[in-house]
């Protein structure tokens, strides 16, 4: 059996009425793999779980979940996660007989996941449907045509990034389309941004709005930059507080 080495000191506070337990601890194997931008990747398979019940560290979220009749353990970046609901993640470190001296307990099998977000209803994805895009989300993050995304009053991604100076401290508009969103990340979703017009640059969004990889979104946020969040999350240019334009 394997035993991580972990660093801090334990402290428990008893949950209630659902609220989830707190252990002010870090675990070392977590943190080097969520200190990279993308968790190793040994499962590519999507993972459809429900959530079953939360333990939190200081950074990072252990949650225990169901998938179809099997039940196991995620550890991801801390968010607010809630019991009873239902989440997806296709990319993951599994690990098996994972000791951890913090909770005094061995987990059989947990995945170290970089990207866990909310499961859609086919209901709530109908209604996304309409918000965002008349047509069905597409998947691939490459933008054939720049027609859809034309808006008054969107700047090209390429204009905002060019002359960021100009935009830094700003409220700007942008319409693009979301090749990728990490949800539930630190009290927010992370939107990635494509217009094809500076697709070499990964611009990312960050709003209270959970919107879908595939569909073209009109937001207004203000571009900031040098923000550096912690655990890895740290961005040169970044457009934060995004507001979705219908």
């Amino acid at each position: 059996m394997r035993r991580l080495s972990l660093l801090g000191l334990v402290a428990i506070i008893a949950a209630c009425n659902q609220q989830p337990k707190v252990l002010e601890v870090e675990d070392e194997q977590v943190k080097a793999i969520f200190n990279e931008k993308e968790a190793p990747e040994s499962s590519n398979s999507e993972h459809h779980v429900h959530l079953l019940d939360t333990l939190q560290s200081s950074r990072y979220s252990y949650l225990k979940v169901s998938e179809n009749d099997k039940e196991f353990w995620l550890a991801t970046m801390r968010a607010n996660f809630i019991i009873g609901e239902d989440y997806v993640f296709e990319k993951g470190l599994f690990k098996t007989d994972y000791y951890s001296t913090q909770f005094d307990r061995s987990f059989d099998e947990i995945y170290l996941v970089s990207d866990l977000r909310p499961a859609f209803s086919d209901g709530q994805k109908n209604a996304l449907d309409k918000m965002f895009d008349s047509k069905p989300a597409r998947s691939a993050p490459s933008i054939s045509s720049e027609e859809d995304l034309e808006r008054e009053g969107s700047l090209k991604i390429a204009e905002l990034i060019q002359n960021a100076e100009q935009y830094v401290g700003k409220s700007v508009q942008i319409t693009a389309k979301v090749t990728k969103i990490n949800a539930n990340i630190m009290d927010r979703h992370w939107l990635h941004l494509k217009d094809g017009s500076f697709d070499n640059f990964d611009l990312v969004a960050t709003s209270q709005t959970a919107v879908p990889a595939g569909h073209i979104v009109t937001i207004k946020a203000t571009l900031n930059r040098d923000v550096d969040f912690g655990a890895g999350y740290s961005y040169d240019l970044i457009l934060e507080n995004a507001e979705v334009i219908p």
